[in-house]
């Protein structure tokens, strides 16, 4: 019974290579999963492998008589049909927890816990803003490190803060006044890149990849799915360049707070505060330069 499946199933397999051959030459995306399909590797699949691998299925199975059922014929009909798409599956599943493994060991390690800060009765409304942005972004699918990394900054920069000024000193009234201007913009900042994952997750790129990739589906809805898919590149394109001007925020937070530092190891008692304020009045201005050239942060 089984070697009588396995021949119909052979027979079958070696009659629907020679279509998927002749379509994959003409759209190797059709049968194949991988990412960058290419015309060769559907010539050695098709055209050398599948073939091959049928012969030895026929002839190994051929000790027993010949007698192919239709049950194996018909299985070997379909069995591509349903391969491609499961094929292409476990290769996006692997590539994910690719891609996120290689995200978790390029980020930053945080040096504070913005959830438990959050949580705290006395915790700052800057503080649950920031745990709120990073819970949406969880939810649209994305990252949460940017609001912890900008946590961790804000933590350091306060306690930069603290180990100079008294909290009563107008210097110390006047640096939380310019820091809390800086953040209310990396607030800003984060929040149009939350509404830009949302609006990501509400087209369904890989909804959309897995219809273009299709065959059958109508030219009419491929057009439609294209102008979709354009969308999907121009939201992409904004969320680089929010991330790379969050990349030019930290870097500017992490000058100052060295540049703090080093103030306070050159005069530990008698400080220059002038010149610590213009540090932070330097730093509000790029900021402010950022959200001027980069119109696409704060645009609504």
């Amino acid at each position: 019974m089984m070697l009588s499946f396995l021949q119909g199933f052979a027979m079958g397999l070696v009659m629907m290579s020679g279509p998927w051959l002749l379509a994959g030459m003409v759209k190797p995306e059709w049968v194949l999963a991988e990412a960058q399909p290419r015309r060769l590797t559907v010539w050695l699949r098709y055209g050398v492998i599948l073939p091959f691998v049928c012969l030895l299925l026929g002839l190994t199975s051929l000790w027993g008589g010949f007698g192919p059922s239709l049950a194996g014929w018909l299985s070997g009909l379909g069995v591509l049909f349903a391969w491609v798409p499961l094929e292409r599956r476990i290769r996006r599943f692997f590539m994910r927890r690719q891609q996120q493994k290689t995200t978790q060991a390029e980020q930053e390690q945080p040096l504070a816990d913005l959830a438990r800060d959050a949580a705290s009765t006395d915790a700052l409304p800057l503080v649950k803003q920031l745990e709120h942005l990073r819970q949406d972004l969880l939810q649209a699918g994305a990252s949460p490190a940017l609001p912890e990394r900008f946590y961790s900054r804000y933590v350091q920069l306060q306690t930069v803060l603290r180990q100079r000024f008294q909290p009563q000193e107008l210097a110390m009234q006047r640096a939380q006044t310019l820091v809390g201007e800086v953040y209310a913009g990396c607030l800003r900042r984060l929040q149009r890149l939350v509404d830009l994952y949302q609006h990501l997750q509400a087209l369904d790129p890989d909804y959309i990849q897995r219809q273009l990739a299709s065959p059958g589906v109508p030219a009419g809805t491929r057009d439609a799915l294209l102008q979709r898919w354009q969308l999907v590149e121009n939201l992409q394109q904004e969320i680089a360049m929010l991330m790379a001007d969050a990349e030019k925020l930290l870097t500017a937070l992490d000058s100052t707070r060295l540049a703090l530092v080093q103030l306070q190891r050159e005069a530990q008692s008698d400080q220059d505060l002038n010149q610590v304020l213009e540090t932070l009045e330097r730093f509000n201005q790029r900021v402010a330069h950022y959200e001027s050239s980069a119109s696409t942060w704060t645009r609504s």
